[in-house]
C-alpha cells in the first residue's frame, strides 16, 4: 500500500518537474472532461426530445380517444331526438317501406346541408325479410344490442351508431347514424394540426368496385389512402419513405423529418381487427408546438456546448 502512494508521489513530483509532460497530461484529462461533458448533453437534449416525442403520442391517442367519445354522444343525441316521432316508430313497426324510405330521404337532406361529410341516417325494421342486409346488422338482428365503431361498408368507410328501436319496450328494428371516417380530420384542421386515415390495403376488397376505383393511392408499406380527402403537403412526405424507415417509424409508434413531426395510432373496426392506421402530424416549425420548443432548445444547448468546448480550447492553447 505504501509503496502505490509513493509511486504516485513520484510520478506526481516527475511530471511537475516536466513542464511539458505536465501540459500533455492537463490537455488530455482536458479533452477527455470534455468529451464526456459533450456525451451527457448530447444524450440529456437527445431523450428530452425522445421524452416530448412520446408524450405528444400520447396527447394525440388521447385526443383521438376522447373524439370518438364525443361522436358517439352527438350521434346517441341525433338518435333519440329522431326517435321521439312516434310516426318513424309506427312505420318501422308495421314495415311500411315507402315511408320509411321518406323519413330517411328528409333527415339525409337535412343534415348534409353545408357540410362536407354528411350524416347518414339509416332505419332497419325487424319485418323486412326482402333486403340482403350485411353481417353487422344481421348480428345485431339477432342480439338487439347496440353497436359503435369503425365499419368498412360497401360504399364506404364510416364512423357508425347502430341503435336499437323499441316500441313500448318491444324491439323492432335498428337506426344507423353515421358519417366519413375522413370527417374526424376536420378537429385537427381547427388544432392548425393533420389527420389522415390509411387504409390497409387487404380492406380494400370489402369496397365496391365503384368505391375504389381510381379513388386510391399508394402511400406506404401496405397502406393506402382516398385520394382527394386529404392534404397532399402532409401524407406526400410520407411517400418518400423508405421501408425500414416506416417500420422503425411504427415501432416508435411517431417520427419526423425537416418539416412535420407524426404520430402513428393502429385503426380497429368494430370487431376489433386492425383495418388501418390513423397518423397525426404538425409542421415542426409551428411557432406554439413542442416539437419546435424542443429543436430550439436542443440547438440551443448544443451551441452553448461548442461554445464552451471552443473557449476551453482557446485558453488552453
Amino acid at each position: 500500500m505504501f509503496s502505490l502512494i509513493k509511486r504516485i508521489q513520484d510520478l506526481l513530483k516527475k511530471i511537475r518537474n516536466n513542464r511539458g509532460l505536465l501540459f500533455t497530461s492537463l490537455s488530455i484529462i482536458s479533452v477527455l472532461g470534455i468529451l464526456i461533458f459533450m456525451y451527457f448533453i448530447m444524450t440529456m437534449t437527445s431523450s428530452i426530445k425522445d421524452d416530448v416525442y412520446e408524450s405528444l403520442k400520447n396527447n394525440n391517442n388521447r385526443s383521438m380517444d376522447n373524439l370518438f367519445d364525443s361522436r358517439k354522444k352527438e350521434y346517441l343525441k341525433i338518435t333519440n331526438t329522431i326517435l321521439q316521432d312516434i310516426s318513424i316508430i309506427t312505420h318501422m313497426r308495421d314495415f311500411d317501406k315507402e315511408s320509411i324510405s321518406l323519413y330517411e330521404d328528409k333527415f339525409n337532406e337535412l343534415y348534409s346541408k353545408n357540410i362536407k361529410y354528411p350524416l347518414i341516417i339509416k332505419f332497419y325494421s325487424q319485418l323486412n325479410t326482402q333486403d340482403t342486409f350485411r353481417n353487422t346488422i344481421i348480428n345485431l338482428m339477432r342480439t338487439k344490442s347496440q353497436s359503435f365503431g369503425i365499419e368498412i361498408q360497401d360504399d364506404a368507410v364510416y364512423l357508425s351508431l347502430i341503435e336499437p328501436v323499441l316500441d313500448a319496450g318491444r324491439f323492432i328494428g335498428l337506426m344507423e347514424t353515421k358519417q366519413s371516417i375522413h370527417s374526424l380530420k376536420e378537429f385537427y384542421e381547427k388544432e392548425d394540426s393533420f389527420l389522415i386515415f390509411m387504409l390497409d390495403k387487404k380492406m380494400l376488397v370489402k369496397l365496391s368496385l365503384k368505391s375504389k376505383h381510381g379513388k386510391f393511392s399508394n402511400i406506404v408499406s401496405d397502406y393506402t389512402i382516398k385520394q382527394g380527402n386529404y392534404s397532399s403537403r402532409f401524407y406526400s412526405k410520407m411517400k418518400d419513405m423508405k421501408e425500414k424507415d416506416f417500420e422503425v417509424a411504427l415501432e416508435n409508434s411517431y417520427d419526423s423529418d425537416d418539416k412535420f413531426y407524426r404520430s402513428y395510432k393502429t385503426a380497429t373496426d368494430i370487431n376489433g381487427a386492425d383495418i388501418g392506421l390513423f397518423v397525426f402530424g404538425e409542421f415542426t416549425e409551428k411557432n406554439d408546438g413542442f416539437v419546435n420548443l424542443v429543436e430550439k432548445m436542443i440547438k440551443s444547448v448544443t451551441f452553448v456546448s461548442l461554445g464552451l468546448v471552443i473557449s476551453i480550447l482557446l485558453f488552453m492553447f
